[in-house]
C-alpha cells in the first residue's frame, strides 16, 4: 500500500498545490491515517505517502485533470501547426523557375536550424545549471496557454510549483519540454512528407549555386560525408558523390532535370537522422526525467513544511509503537542540557532515545573530534540539539553541512530547540525563537524542526 500511496502524478502534484493553497481543515481522523500510512518511515518517502494520504482524504478539485488536458489539446495544435510547417519549408525551399529543390538551403534552413535552436537551449540549460530555473521562452508560453485553454491563468497551484522549486517544479517543467520535443517530432515529420510528396508527385530536381569555383564544392562533399556517417556504409546510393555534387551546380546555360536520387535520399535520411531521432531522443529523456522527478519529490517548500509539521505534530505525544533505535545527539555550543533531562521528551515526542550524547561547536577539539567518528554511526538519525536564543544562520548552515557530508544523504537530521532553565532543566523556547527558527529550517530544506514542549515526564 505504502509503495502506491508513494507513486505520484504531476496531476496528483497539482491537485495538492490547489488544496494546500485553499487551506483546507484536516479532520483528526484523516491526521491519524497519515500517521499510521507512516509509522516507521522518515524523511522525504514518508512525506511523499503521509501527503498523498491527506490528498486523497481532501481533494475536491481537479486542477490537475484540468491543466493536463488542457496541455494536450495545446500540445495537439502545436505539433499539427509544426507538422504544416514541416510541409510548408520544403515547399518553400522550391524555385519555381528552376522547378528544383536547393540542396544548401535545405541543409541550412530545415536541418541546420534546428541544431542552432538545440545549441542555443543548451546553452541556456548549462548556464542556469538546473532544470528546474527554465527551459526556453517556448515551455513558458505553452504552460501559460495551457492554462489559459484550462480556466486557470493565474492559478495559485502554478505559483506553488515554480515557487516551490525542486522536484516538483522540475516535473512540470519536464512534461511541458516533453510537449516540445513532440512538436519537434510533428516538424520532422511534415519535412519528410513535405519531401517524399514532391519527390513522388512532381518529379524536383535538386540543385545548388555558388559564385566560387571549388570552396562550395568541397565544403558540400565535406559536409555531405559527414552527415552520411550513419548509412554511408550500408547504403552507399544515398550520398551524393563529387561526380554528383558537380552535375548537381545550377549554371545559367543548363536545364534541371528531375533528380538525381542520390540527393533525395540524402536529404531523407538526413532528415530521419540528424532532425526526426534527435527529437525522439530527446522526447525521451524529457519523457524518464520527470517521472524520476516524480519520484525524488521531497515537498519541502515552506507551504509543504508547515502543512507536515501540521499533520505529524499532534498524536505522536503518546505514541502506541515501541520507540526506534537510538539517535546521536549533538549538543551545539554546548548548552548543558542533559540527556537525563530531555529522556523522556525523545521518548515520548521523537519516538527515539539519546543512544548518544556529545558537544560540537565549542572550544574543544577532543569532543569535537569524537562527535565527527559518531556521525559515521549514527543509528537512527541525527539531533542537533540547540538553544532557541542562540541562533547564528551562518554557523548552523556550515555545522548542518557538516552533519549532512559526514552522516550520508539518507539518515535523518533534526533540530531539538530548547532553552536551558535553571539547574539545566529544559525550558520551551519562546514564540519569536520558534518563528526565527522555522524560517532558517524551511530556508535548509532538509531538516525538520522540533520545539521542546514543558509537558510532565510520562
Amino acid at each position: 500500500m505504502a509503495k502506491d500511496l508513494g507513486r505520484w502524478t504531476l496531476e496528483d502534484l497539482i491537485d495538492f498545490e490547489s488544496e494546500i493553497a485553499g487551506s483546507p481543515c484536516t479532520p483528526p481522523e484523516l491526521r491519524e491515517a497519515v500517521l499510521a500510512a507512516t509509522r516507521g518511515m522518515t524523511g522525504a518517502a514518508a512525506r511523499r505517502v503521509g501527503f498523498r494520504v491527506w490528498l486523497e482524504g481532501v481533494r475536491s478539485a481537479a486542477a490537475g485533470r484540468k491543466f493536463s488536458g488542457a496541455l494536450a489539446l495545446v500540445g495537439s495544435v502545436l505539433a499539427l501547426g509544426m507538422f504544416l510547417s514541416g510541409i510548408s519549408g520544403v515547399l518553400g525551399m522550391v524555385d519555381r523557375d528552376k522547378a528544383g529543390v536547393h540542396v544548401t538551403l535545405f541543409l541550412a534552413i530545415l536541418i541546420g536550424g534546428q541544431w542552432l535552436v538545440l545549441i542555443l537551449a543548451a546553452m541556456a540549460w548549462l548556464m542556469r545549471r538546473r532544470a528546474a530555473e527554465g527551459f526556453s521562452a517556448v515551455q513558458a508560453g505553452v504552460g501559460k496557454l495551457a492554462r489559459r485553454v484550462a480556466g486557470q491563468p493565474d492559478a495559485r497551484w502554478w505559483s506553488g510549483l515554480m515557487d516551490g522549486g525542486g522536484a516538483a517544479r522540475a516535473a512540470a517543467l519536464w512534461r511541458i519540454g516533453r510537449l516540445a520535443q513532440g512538436a519537434g517530432i510533428f516538424f520532422n515529420v511534415g519535412v519528410l512528407t513535405g519531401l517524399a510528396g514532391l519527390v513522388l508527385v512532381r518529379h524536383v530536381g535538386f540543385y545548388w549555386e555558388t559564385t566560387t569555383e571549388m570552396a562550395m564544392h568541397s565544403g558540400l562533399e565535406k559536409l555531405a560525408r559527414v552527415l552520411s556517417a550513419p548509412w554511408a556504409a550500408w547504403w552507399p546510393a544515398a550520398l551524393p558523390d563529387a561526380a554528383v555534387i558537380e552535375a548537381s551546380r545550377w549554371l545559367p546555360a543548363r536545364d534541371l532535370p528531375p533528380g538525381p536520387a542520390e540527393w533525395w535520399r540524402f536529404l531523407l535520411l538526413t532528415t530521419l537522422f540528424w532532425g526526426l531521432l534527435p527529437r525522439l531522443v530527446l522526447w525521451g529523456l524529457a519523457w524518464h526525467a520527470g517521472r524520476r522527478a516524480l519520484r525524488l519529490l521531497e515537498f519541502q517548500s515552506r507551504a509543504q513544511r508547515a502543512l507536515w509539521r501540521d499533520l505529524t505534530g499532534a498524536g505522536r505525544g503518546e505514541p502506541a509503537d515501541k520507540p526506534l533505535d537510538g539517535v546521536l545527539v549533538l549538543d551545539v555550543g554546548g548548552s548543558g542540557l542533559t540527556a537525563d533531562g530531555l529522556r523522556w521528551f525523545f521518548l515520548r515526542r521523537l519516538r527515539a532515545h539519546p543512544a548518544a550524547w556529545h558537544s560540537v561547536a565549542v572550544l574543544d577539539p577532543g569532543a569535537e573530534a569524537e562527535a565527527a567518528r559518531a556521525l559515521a554511526k549514527a543509528p537512527a538519525g541525527v539531533v542537533l540539539l540547540a538553544e532557541g536564543w542562540a541562533l547564528s544562520p551562518a554557523r548552523m548552515s556550515a555545522l548542518h553541512a557538516r552533519v549532512r557530508a559526514s552522516a550520508g544523504p539518507d539518515t535523518p537530521v533534526k533540530f531539538l530547540i530548547a532553552n536551558a532553565g535553571p539547574h539545566h532543566t529544559p525550558t520551551s523556547p519562546s514564540p519569536e525563537e520558534r518563528r526565527e527558527w522555522l524560517r532558517f529550517v524551511d530556508a535548509l530544506r532538509d531538516p525538520e524542526v522540533v520545539f521542546f514542549e514543558e509537558l510532565q515526564p510520562a
